[in-house]
């Protein structure tokens, strides 16, 4: 199963599905599917628009979307500069994104595995697990 086969199995159908490889992403105005993410990052950057800040200033909107990216290079440094700050600038975005996102999941070769999901804990809870990762953290430097 694809990426957009598994979005669709997990939230069922969107109201609107925008394809950054084909359409603009100032075309992203509201809730919905948004695939092709890279492609929107390549876009602006040849349009000479701060990508991560356009997609920053939008996280609003973002927190309402699924969104779907590939992966730039699988790891190798582009020799060509426009290739690399492309690489860059969406690898940091991706790491925005998924620090400001509930839930996180990786499909790779059709395989999905999440990466991260909200926990529902109090605010109590939150501190008392946080306190025992820093004890495990410091026990295992």
């Amino acid at each position: 199963m694809g990426k957009r086969g598994y979005a669709y199995t997990l939230y069922g159908s969107f109201e609107r599905v925008y394809d950054l490889a084909c359409e603009k992403p100032e075309a992203v105005v509201s809730a919905g599917l948004i695939v092709n993410l890279h492609m929107g990052v390549r876009d602006l950057l040849a349009r000479e628009i701060d990508a991560f800040e356009f997609f920053r200033e939008r996280t609003n909107i973002l927190r309402a979307c699924v969104i779907i990216g590939d992966e730039i290079s699988g790891g190798v440094v582009p020799i060509d500069k426009f290739e690399r700050e492309w690489r860059d600038v969406t690898g940091k975005l991706y790491q925005y994104l998924a620090e400001e996102a509930e839930t996180v999941d990786r499909v790779f070769a059709g395989l999905p595995l999440r990466l991260k999901c909200y926990d529902f804990v109090t605010e109590g809870e939150s501190k008392k697990r946080e306190s025992n990762f820093k004890s495990l953290r410091m026990k295992f430097d």
